[in-house]
């Protein structure tokens, strides 16, 4: 099973996990996901074609919204 992160804002893949011998559970175990609460879980975590997508947040757009929060506000990180 893949485990890709990516950035849920610009879509810049971050890195990925290949472990064929990990379950779902497993990963959810081992990347530290079954802290995040059942909600948070289903909109950070997505499964698609037997690889899950992990959303997160890269340096850049961390960086952007630091610096210019209302780009928050206006739905889109990167215009």
């Amino acid at each position: 099973m893949r485990f890709e992160y990516v950035c849920r804002y610009c879509k810049r893949p971050i890195g990925a996990v290949d472990a064929a011998n990990w379950t779902y559970a497993d990963a959810v175990q081992r990347l530290g996901l079954h802290h995040l609460d059942s909600d948070h879980q289903r909109d950070v975590i997505q499964s698609r074609a037997g690889d899950v997508q992990i959303q997160t947040v890269c340096e850049a757009c961390e960086q952007a919204v630091a610096m210019n929060p209302e780009l928050l506000i206006e739905g889109n990180v990167i215009q």
